[in-house]
């Protein structure tokens, strides 16, 4: 091998070793971003900055590198730029986790999910909303269909949805084949994964690459970040 790293084969031809490339190490800021993205999958620039304390400029730029790799999609919902990790959600899931990543559609949902029952009267009083905004986003969460409204009498009363427990079911039965997906593709991409831990739905591990190795953490069911 000659100075510049490169070797010389018996025809005479120059090659080099084929390194994974440095670029698609998941590490610092971009690991950050793609946990971010596990916990919160379908979310804005603007949300990913405020998770992981960086500039929209800098996230955008991550962002592109992990598109370009192949660990994020991007979709847009209600004509804004949305981002989730590739494979881990579907096109039916994009559109709601997209609605409740919504700091106030969030909130709604988790208050309706610990309390059914409630009024749009209740959760406006409960969150300080005004009247109008409360029935704005309680519409938006019965049109994706993770909520129920009855009507009884006068009131119309909320409840989660049939197809909340369904995707919280399908979603606990699938985490294996996610996180699998996920170590094949940090393998692949010249990195190991070892200290694998689940507990509940939380799973952690550590990346290890060249010369390093950072903790990477998230949620493999994403329906349950806004239960709390």
């Amino acid at each position: 091998m000659n100075s510049q790293g490169a070797s010389i084969d018996r025809s005479g031809i120059k090659y080099r070793p084929q390194f994974p490339e440095k670029g698609k190490w998941i590490t610092g800021n971009r690991r950050e971003i793609l946990e971010t993205l596990y916990n919160y999958p379908a979310s804005s620039v603007s949300k990913i900055s405020r998770e992981v304390d960086l500039t929209p400029n800098t996230v955008k730029w991550h962002l592109a590198a992990l598109k370009r790799f192949e660990y994020v999609s991007e979709d847009r919902v209600d004509n804004r730029s949305i981002f989730y990790p590739l494979n881990f959600v579907d096109s039916a899931e994009v559109h709601m986790l997209a609605v409740l990543n919504d700091e106030t559609c969030g909130e709604i949902f988790s208050h309706v999910f610990n309390q059914p029952g409630r009024t749009q009267k209740e959760l406006k009083e409960s969150m300080k909303l005004t009247q109008n905004t409360a029935g704005y986003f309680l519409r938006k969460l019965t049109h994706i269909g993770v909520l129920e409204e009855i009507q009884n009498g006068k009131f119309k009363y909320y409840y989660p949805s049939k197809l909340v427990s369904e995707k919280l079911n399908e979603r606990n039965s699938r985490s294996t084949e996610y996180t699998n997906y996920l170590f094949s593709k940090l393998h692949s991409d010249g990195m190991e994964t070892t200290e694998f831990k689940m507990s509940g739905d939380r799973v952690s591990f550590k990346i290890r690459y060249r010369k390093g190795e950072e903790t990477m953490s998230f949620t493999v069911n994403p329906f349950v970040s806004f239960l709390k």
